[in-house]
């Protein structure tokens, strides 16, 4: 069992968190619910496997964030049991973003980098 995350941050401006939610909820076809409630972390469940998005800087407690965080203050993971499974979400939603143009996104599996819009890899 592995995690997918999905770094997220905007080309343009700040990340408008309400729009990533319907994003990623429309894309993936699951509902994120609020936990708990003023946490800035939301999860969803989608068949076997949860999707979480949360907000780094809340959820690390990270004062003065460095990169990639600052320029990504979203994460969005994909926990499933299934590697093949939960990789297959991840790239799906990392490919609706990416097509989106608005994102900058980095695709991480367990920390590993596995790809970005922008980011280059000798520098994770």
């Amino acid at each position: 069992m592995s995690d997918f995350g999905i770094l997220v941050g905007r080309v343009e401006g700040a990340v408008d968190l309400p729009r990533l939610l319907e994003e990623v909820g429309e894309t993936l076809g699951v509902r994120l619910r609020e936990m708990p409630e003023g946490s800035r972390r939301f999860w969803g469940e989608l068949g076997d496997h949860r999707v979480y998005v949360n907000d780094e800087f809340d959820v690390n407690g990270v004062d003065e964030p460095t990169e990639p965080y600052q320029s990504h203050p979203y994460e969005i993971i994909v926990d499933s049991a299934d590697d093949v499974a939960g990789k297959s979400i991840a790239v799906r939603l990392y490919e609706a973003m990416k097509g989106s143009g608005e994102y900058q996104l980095i695709l991480l599996n367990e920390g590993l980098f596995l790809g970005s819009t922008h980011f280059p890899e000798e520098e994770w």
